[in-house]
């Protein structure tokens, strides 16, 4: 009865909460919006029209709070890895769900009859999944943009050789690729024709996408805008050397296949024979879940199997 309360406690304080952050953001929308009428209607100059296309890089909507993460060096590395991941929500945002889920998980166990030392692991985990979402979708948008690299610098080296400016051709690669390629090709243009220098574009995009192939083109332009050179044939090198290292990812996975489904099948397997017995006999399993001990044991299991999954993971992850 007192967990009871003490969700439904903590369920009004989440919605309070999240209708003050409502509040905020219709305040600055609104805000936001009568400064562009202003502007527009005073006739704004060139520096701040610029500034106004300009991403806002606040935190969060809430003013302490924006100040607050400002001082977390944490909250970079989070703001990086959510642009990474092509999401289009704050820091604030993201950090509301942390403490929200591991609470939600603390508390399910403990109205399931599970002890704090139970809870406590799967308050963790439950707060690490908006963590591991972000992770999963930055490592998906990553791999969908090295998939598509080699062939938009195919394009891009057509453009050039055609006698297309650098930026011309990255607008012919947006106009022509799907997104992510596209997406991030289109705001490098559109930033070196705002003004922005194009070490400062390119430096940003190596931020947004967290692709390793990303530095070869950066560093290929930038040297070959500096000292001169056949940009066309730069890019092409580029290219073929993204290829190479493909093939060459794709022999490793194929032969760490084994490693990688061997860690699988040991992951999986404490799970399955828990099922088994279970559906099987009852009688002889259901007092790890009765008892403390077994509860205590469950729990210790559990951490291990995940700890266990993650180590071979990293054992079996190649780079190249």
């Amino acid at each position: 009865m007192l967990g009871l309360v003490t969700l439904l406690i903590f369920a009004a304080w989440a919605l309070g909460g999240y209708a003050f952050a409502a509040r905020a953001r219709a305040r600055n929308e609104k805000k936001e919006t009568l400064t562009r009428r202003v502007e527009t209607v005073a006739g704004a100059g060139a520096e701040t029209l610029a500034s106004s296309v300009l991403k806002d890089q606040r935190l969060s909507r809430i003013g302490f709070l924006n100040a607050l993460l400002g001082r977390v060096s944490l909250a970079t590395r989070l703001v990086r890895m959510i642009r990474q991941a092509g999401l289009k929500r704050r820091v604030g945002e993201v950090l509301l769900y942390v403490p929200l889920l591991a609470f939600i998980g603390f508390m399910l166990v403990l109205l399931l009859g599970g002890s704090p030392l139970v809870a406590l692991p799967v308050a963790a985990m439950a707060g690490s999944i908006p963590l591991i979402v972000i992770q999963r979708l930055r490592r998906k948008r990553a791999l969908r943009f090295a998939e598509q690299l080699p062939d938009a610098l195919d394009l891009v080296r057509a453009a050039l050789q055609a006698g297309h400016a650098f930026v011309s051709a990255l607008g012919v690669v947006a106009d022509e690729f799907p997104d992510p390629v596209a997406e991030e090709f289109r705001r490098v243009a559109e930033e070196i024709r705002l003004g922005l220098p194009m070490r400062d574009a390119l430096y940003d995009l190596a931020e947004r996408v967290a692709d390793e192939n990303i530095p070869f083109l950066v560093v290929g332009v930038l040297v070959a805008q500096s000292v001169g050179g056949n940009l066309a044939e730069v890019v092409d090198n580029i290219g073929y050397t993204i290829r190479e290292r493909f093939k060459l990812l794709r022999d490793m996975r194929v032969l760490s296949a084994q490693a990688r489904l061997s860690g699988t099948v040991l992951t999986a397997l404490p799970f399955l024979v828990a099922l088994v017995m279970c559906v099987f006999n009852p009688e002889y399993f259901m007092p790890m879940f009765q008892s403390s001990t077994g509860r205590y044991m469950v729990g210790y299991a559990l951490t291990s199997i995940l700890w266990g999954h993650v180590v071979i993971r990293y054992l079996v992850k190649i780079r190249v």
